[in-house]
């Protein structure tokens, strides 16, 4: 008789826990671990242009952040952002206010950009389910999702109590985030 299967779903508090667990059992190439409704699934590995891409992104908002003057600090990878009690994503680059953030700081405070680049199982998640849930966090104005293979950015902002696409659907020049008031040229970080 086979033993039923134990399911529960997750706090943030004890999905960290267990991220940190199995970090120790396997510490050799653990893959990026998401919380969706309590439930963590595993993220693919990443290939080179998709590293290439987010280290562009982070780059330009680092140089757009200093060259303005803006209090903000970027994170690349690992700072998550909490959707709910239950639900944390990691976007590949989070844009949050400076001074906020401890040195053991998981999630990042107060996130005001988020940044996901899709990959070919991610498409459907990046585009409906991170949009939504994103929308949750009330700081959250922009969200960017970049398609590496097209080579294009789409960006959502704020509306009200939703994250929606620009009219201009697919961002190619200077694109203003504002708040916080940065520009961006999107050609110079997809190239």
């Amino acid at each position: 008789m086979n033993a039923p299967l134990l399911t529960y779903r997750m706090t943030c508090e004890q999905f960290l826990e267990w991220v940190d667990a199995r970090e120790a059992l396997l510490p050799h190439d653990e893959p990026k671990w998401e919380l969706f409704d309590g439930i963590p699934e595993m993220q693919e590995h990443e290939k080179w242009v998709h590293d290439r891409l987010k280290l562009e992104i982070t780059i330009a908002i680092r140089e757009a952040i200093a060259r303005d003057g803006l209090a903000f600090e970027v994170a690349i990878d690992g700072l998550g952002v909490r959707i709910g009690p239950t639900e944390s994503y990691q976007p590949e680059v989070v844009v949050f206010p400076k001074g906020l953030i401890k040195d053991d700081d998981r999630y990042a405070p107060e996130p005001i950009i988020v940044v996901e680049v899709m990959s070919p199982s991610s498409r459907n998640k990046d585009l409906r389910i991170k949009a939504e849930g994103y929308a949750k966090v009330a700081s959250i104005k922009h969200y960017l999702v970049v398609d590496p293979d097209a080579r294009q950015l789409l960006p959502y902002a704020r509306v009200a109590d939703l994250l929606v696409p620009a009219e201009a659907a697919l961002a190619t020049g200077p694109l203003l985030l504002d708040p916080p008031g940065l520009v961006l040229d999107v050609a110079v970080m997809l190239a």
